[in-house]
């Protein structure tokens, strides 16, 4: 039976632009280092998790010399997208490192957590993705999969997602991004009762740093905006301006 997408949130992935801060040195090759941001609209994978209303978010990051790392990673949700949930939390762990030729790999496994909410399956929304990214210069490349059922969402076993991400330093502080993503979906269908497989998420943006503030707006979307309903019935993966203000520590 083909599931309604109103029983399958989507998360992650801010669209503010973080400053780079230099890690904490912590002793015995770990550094520990940390971000923060508020943003207009929460978007992941170009749909709004919050009901475009604004989101505070806040991660951790613990390195080690040898690439290995762990995460984490917090924000405000919708109730009503993440069923009696609002609050998010991330928790992931890799490698990442340079292979050779200015290529950088990194693979990991990321676990989305919705604590005190209410899953289709029953207990807590919940999902894990394992990825693997490769990055060159200022061009990215990522690869996540969804091993189980994808979001707490019944028959979804075998989802996946790619994206890219280019940057692009203008001088004087200012930057470019832009970002394109495609999403393979099992068993889904629209606000409309269609069914739908795949759609593509984009985003092209702007950031200046202040001294270490980064300002940013973006504007963010998705080919099949309806997929995903807000509270008011709204499509919430339709084009939209997303202001944010980051800061990393």
């Amino acid at each position: 039976m083909k599931k309604s997408f109103l029983a399958l949130p989507f998360v992650f992935a801010a669209c503010a632009a973080t400053a780079q801060a230099e890690p904490t040195d912590l002793g015995a090759g770990f550094s520990l280092s940390g971000n923060a941001a508020i943003v207009s609209d929460y978007r992941f994978r170009g749909y709004s998790q919050t009901d475009f209303r604004p989101a505070v978010q806040v991660g951790f990051d613990l390195a080690h010399s040898s690439g290995f790392y762990l995460g984490n990673w917090n924000s405000n949700v919708s109730s009503f997208v993440f069923t009696d949930g609002n609050l998010e939390m991330d928790f992931y762990g890799g490698w990442k490192g340079d292979v050779g030729g200015g290529l950088g790999l990194d693979v990991g496994v990321l676990h989305y957590y919705y604590p005190g909410s209410s899953s289709p399956k029953g207990g807590n929304y919940n999902n894990t993705d394992l990825y693997v990214g490769l990055s060159y210069a200022n061009y990215s490349l990522k690869y996540s999969y969804t091993p189980s059922d994808f979001f707490s969402a019944p028959d979804t076993k075998g989802t996946w997602y790619l994206d890219g991400t280019a940057t692009f330093d203008l001088g004087d502080g200012w930057g470019l991004v832009g970002h394109l993503g495609y999403q393979k979906l099992k068993k889904q269908v629209d606000m409309d009762g269609d069914g739908i497989g795949h759609y593509v998420d984009y985003k092209l943006g702007v950031t200046k740093d202040l001294k270490g503030w980064v300002v940013g707006l973006a504007a963010v979307g998705a080919t099949k905006d309806n997929w995903l309903p807000t509270k008011y019935g709204h499509p919430s993966g339709r084009l939209g301006a997303v202001f944010s203000v980051s800061r990393a520590f």
